[in-house]
């Protein structure tokens, strides 16, 4: 009997993933592969343009970095992607994705510092950390570019590129939305894996940040005596 409750254990835990659950042929290096509702989408990442960028989103895809809900203030560990919605697609832009809410305001308050590394989002079909309350840069939130939006390169951390599934992200980026920009047909993140072809050196670990508190806004002077 014990030997028999093992193998069902042991059927029902769910296989690690490895280099066979992505394409033959990437060059080495870390990738992440994102099973969607829409199809799937594989993006290598970028440690050496922003480290905790990608270290942050590594470590919640894997269940190594704890998160407190907002909601019930309990601390939580798992795979904190698996499951979320993506809660705000941008027309011929971008879509948003991490938090469980699917409102865009409900992601646990884990913050990465600002990071500006060479490549940015001049070309489409990259992955950057969203700007988050307060204009703090949010190690949680993300987004996948799909069309050249440079402007966003001076304000977020660019932490992957995508190699498969551009289709699937313009799919995703140009579903129908209510005026806030949220799928009317939820499209759901089924799973995120991240995966090393080769030998790559190993990811950074998620170092905690405290971003600085935020500027005072300048201080409004009275109007000169018998100006309107």
């Amino acid at each position: 009997m014990i030997l028999a409750a093992l193998f069902l254990l042991l059927a029902a835990t769910p296989a690690p993933a490895t280099a066979s659950d992505l394409p033959a042929g990437l060059p080495e290096g870390w990738y992440a592969r994102i099973d969607t509702t829409l199809g799937t989408m594989v993006a290598r990442l970028l440690p050496e343009n922003a480290p905790q960028a990608t270290a942050h989103f590594a470590a919640l895809a894997e269940g190594r970095l704890p998160w407190s809900d907002l909601v019930t203030g309990e601390q939580r560990t798992g795979h904190y992607y698996d499951g979320i919605p993506i809660h705000k697609a941008v027309a011929g832009e971008r879509f948003e994705a991490g938090d469980a809410s699917g409102t865009g305001r409900g992601a646990p308050l884990i913050y990465s510092p600002e990071e500006r590394g060479t490549l940015g989002f001049e070309q489409p079909y990259r992955l950057g950390m969203t700007r988050g309350s307060l204009n703090r840069t949010s190690g949680v939130l993300f987004f996948v570019s799909v069309s050249a939006l440079p402007f966003l390169t001076s304000r977020h951390p660019c932490f992957g590129e995508l190699v498969l599934g551009q289709d699937v992200a313009w799919n995703i980026a140009t579903v129908k939305t209510n005026s806030m920009g949220k799928p009317l047909e939820p499209v759901v993140i089924r799973s995120v894996k991240i995966l090393a072809v080769g030998s790559p050196p190993p990811l950074p670990d998620a170092v905690p940040y405290t971003p600085p508190p935020p500027q005072p806004m300048g201080i409004k002077h009275p109007l000169p005596s018998g100006s309107r």
